[in-house]
């Protein structure tokens, strides 16, 4: 009986056949099969029902075994590997957190978190810098203005012990040190007004008034104002504008602050040969304000610090006069009215703020 025949009988033992292949017709379903067995099959014996093979030994199973064993092993390698990984995330996070954290190479699987662990700490870092920087210029703030309230005390207090005093004073005297008294009351109350006004703008308590005016009237009326005061009457404002009139809507009352700081606030820092340039051009989309000055200018240091709070430089050599809140009160009210502030400085040439407002 030839190998056909063999596979048609439904029965193939044979211990020397490394093959066997074979064509197999059911009668009642119409189906052909198709036996082919390209393994060694001289210790395996395989029946045939009609609907399914059954045997002995599976050839495959070793197979399944073997990669089931291997994928076994593959999972335990990259479970550890993961808790490892996780551990060492878990403890540079730890790190972060005490601040001893050492940044490290951001490769392999997780250099993408790695690489937002350095950007964390670094952030971080940079946070606690700036705390502690604004925290000592807040600790020297408070001593300054604390010294600064003190200051105007003193002569207002012994003024007034003398003008209690009924002794022979004339009435050139009286009127001397009723001047005096008052003018320290003013100072005072200029610190007290720029203190509850930071207080106001930054917790957002003030109330807006905009107004449609002339905005280069408004300027040039303050520069007048400033100059008729008994102190500035000898300096010099240049202004120049690129129309003769420029409606935009602001809060006069906080635009008079905000401007007459920066203006003051150059003739503060410079020398009586001090002079200062308004300039103010306007466009479709925007306002532009420049208030120049060509005094002793200052380094990227004190620029860089120039609009923070508490804030008192000074290369003047000479204790810095007013609050520290001018320029801070004078951004955020800018600000607040949707403008931007920048600062271009450059020592022994000048200064230059420049204000923009969006108008579209």
């Amino acid at each position: 009986m030839d190998l056909l025949q063999l596979c048609q009988t439904g029965r193939i033992k044979d211990s020397g056949l490394t093959a066997c292949m074979g064509t197999v017709s059911n009668a009642e379903s119409g189906y052909t099969y198709i036996l082919y067995f390209p393994v060694n099959i001289s210790k395996v014996t395989m029946y045939l029902n009609g609907e399914r093979f059954t045997g002995g030994r599976m050839i495959i199973l070793p197979i399944l075994s073997a990669l089931f064993l291997l994928v076994l092993i593959s999972g335990v390698l990259y479970g550890l590997f993961t808790t490892r990984a996780m551990k060492r995330l878990t403890t540079a996070v730890q790190e972060i957190s005490g601040r001893c954290y050492l940044p490290v190479k951001d490769s392999g699987v997780f250099r993408d978190l790695y690489h937002s662990l350095n950007t964390l700490n670094e952030e971080i870092r940079a946070g606690d810098r700036l705390q502690v920087q604004t925290e000592k210029m807040r600790e020297e703030w408070i001593s300054n203005i604390t010294h600064d309230l003190k200051t105007p005390l003193s002569p207002i207090k012994g003024y007034a012990e003398i003008l209690g005093d009924t002794g022979g004073q004339s009435e050139e005297q009286y009127r001397r040190y009723a001047g005096i008294i008052l003018k320290n009351v003013s100072y005072i109350e200029t610190l007290i007004d720029d203190l509850k006004l930071t207080y106001q703008l930054e917790n957002g308590m003030l109330p807006l008034n905009r107004e449609k005016q002339d905005i280069v009237r408004f300027l040039k009326e303050l520069a007048i104002d400033i100059l008729n005061t008994p102190k500035y009457e000898k300096r010099t404002i240049h202004f120049e504008g690129t129309a003769d009139s420029i409606i935009f809507s602001f809060d006069q009352k906080l635009f008079t602050r905000a401007f007459r700081n920066l203006i003051i606030n150059a003739f503060v820092h410079g020398d009586e040969t001090t002079e200062i340039a308004l300039c103010v051009s306007a466009s479709d989309t925007e306002l532009k304000i420049d208030v120049s000055d060509n005094g002793k200018g200052m380094g990227e240091e004190m620029t860089g610090h120039l609009f923070d709070r508490y804030y008192r430089g000074t290369n003047t050599g000479q204790k810095p006069e007013g609050s520290g809140l001018g320029l801070a009160i004078a951004r955020d009210i800018i600000g607040l009215h949707g403008g931007m502030i920048s600062v271009a400085s450059i020592p022994d040439t000048g200064t230059k703020f420049q204000i923009v407002f969006l108008t579209d």
